[in-house]
Order: structure tokens, then C-alpha cells, then sequence
């Protein structure tokens, strides 16, 4: 299989990070696009209007009312895959991310899916702890996708008491992620760990050397991650303001 062949739906989600999720689509445009045969971004919103007033790169904006952290990001991912689902686009795998996560090296997230097609992995994704799976980005082909979403992360948290005061504090959302897809699954071989990011530990949570950026804090994500992209971009920086403009 020739990555040239592949389509892929892209799912953003977002509420105040909105110049990162801008940075993240020039990079989906100008560096994952050209890997693949199309690349459509689903851009699931829920902060205030006047943050993100238009479209940007995105095929498809979404906006959704405020909620709480973890309840907002479970709904609009909810809803992300429904869009997508319900698109009518034959879509080979979908890439979920939250907006400051950047997977900047095209070759590399080339290489992930490809992998995955020869190996029948229905996931891609990381090991919070070496424990849980990491929903900030992961890739999921469009029929585990059906059977693993919608979560109802809300239900859970409604229906045991003592969930309400922990689920900001542990990972409750990752572990029902992680417990709904080992249910459909059945069979851990199903998974792919990205290399370089099998598993998350303190010290590579917010960055993976050459590829992968997903910092709060916009000084340190400028330092561990400028040089490489300035090689990696060459001329196509010019067709992308929102990162330029982010990183100067």
C-alpha cells in the first residue's frame, strides 16, 4: 500500500488553545497533506466565538457549548468521530488530536500509518505510565472508531459518586478509553506504540525529540522544537502564518 492512496480524516479539538490549533493545520496542510491522497480536518470547537470567528484550514468547523475540561474534550471527540462516521467519505484512518498537539515530521507520521496498514493495527498511540492509552493524539481506523465511540465518560462519572471529586485528578477519561478499546479489540497485538513514543513518562510528556510537540508553555515548546522544524519546512514556511507566526 502506497501512503499516496490513503485518505485520512483529521479531528482537532479545541477551546482556548486556538493559535495552536491554527499552527497545527499548516502543518497538516503543508507537511502531512502531500503524503497521502487527502487529508480533511474536522475542527471541533467549544470556546468563545469571537476566539475563532471563521474557518481557518480546516474542511469542517464544529462549534459545541463551553463545559467542563474533561466533559467538553469527551464530547466534542464524541462528536468528531460522528462527523466523520457520518461524512459519507471512505476514510482509511482518523487522527484525533488535541490543538497544541504538533506531530511535525510528515515523514514520520507516514511511516506510523503505513505501519500500521501492514501490520492490521486498528490503533496507534502512547502509554500514559506504561498503564493507559493516550487519547491527546492517537490514529484509529473508521470501523474501531464505530465500535469504541462514543464514550460516556459523563454517564460514568454521574453514576459513581466518588468519580465526580477524582476525575480531575487521575485518568479517568484515558482508562475508559483504554478499557472500551481492549473490550472491541480483544487482542493488545491490535495496538501499535508510536516509536520514539511507546510510553509517556514526566520527561517526555509535553515533547518527543524531532517530531512531536504538544507543550503548554509556548518559550519551551519554541526551544526544544525550532531548529528541527526550520529544517523540516524549508520553503513551505511561507504558506504557514499561524506557525510562523507562533514561533517568532
Amino acid at each position: 500500500m502506497y501512503a499516496k492512496k490513503l485518505k485520512i480524516a483529521s479531528i482537532i479539538v479545541t477551546y482556548n488553545r486556538v493559535e495552536e490549533a491554527k499552527a497545527q493545520m499548516d502543518i497538516i496542510r503543508e507537511l502531512w497533506q502531500p503524503m497521502f491522497e487527502s487529508v480533511d480536518i474536522y475542527h471541533e470547537f467549544n470556546g468563545e466565538k469571537l476566539w475563532h470567528p471563521q474557518k481557518y484550514k480546516e474542511d469542517f468547523l464544529h462549534r459545541h457549548k463551553p463545559m467542563p475540561h474533561f466533559v467538553g474534550a469527551n464530547h466534542m471527540l464524541n462528536q468528531g468521530i460522528k462527523h466523520v462516521l457520518e461524512s459519507g467519505n471512505k476514510y482509511d484512518y482518523i487522527i484525533a488530536s488535541s490543538a497544541d498537539v504538533w506531530f511535525y515530521d510528515p515523514k514520520k507520521i507516514k511511516e506510523v500509518i503505513l505501519k500500521c496498514h501492514k501490520k492490521q493495527s486498528q490503533l496507534a498511540t502512547s502509554l500514559w505510565f506504561g498503564v493507559i492509552l493516550s487519547t491527546e493524539f492517537f490514529i484509529i481506523t473508521p470501523n474501531l472508531a464505530k465500535r469504541v465511540f462514543p464514550l460516556h465518560f459523563t454517564n460514568i462519572i454521574n453514576k459513581y459518586k466518588p468519580l465526580k471529586w477524582a476525575y480531575s485528578k487521575v485518568s479517568i477519561f484515558e482508562n475508559i478509553f483504554t478499557l472500551q478499546v481492549m473490550r472491541m479489540l480483544k487482542n493488545p497485538a491490535k495496538i501499535y506504540l508510536i516509536p520514539g513514543r511507546r510510553t509517556i513518562w514526566p520527561q517526555n510528556r509535553y515533547s518527543s525529540a524531532n517530531f512531536y510537540a504538544s507543550h503548554h508553555d509556548r518559550n519551551q515548546r519554541k526551544r526544544d522544537i525550532s531548529i528541527k522544524m526550520k529544517d523540516i519546512l524549508g520553503n513551505k514556511i511561507k504558506n504557514m502564518p499561524s506557525l510562523t507566526k507562533f514561533l517568532s
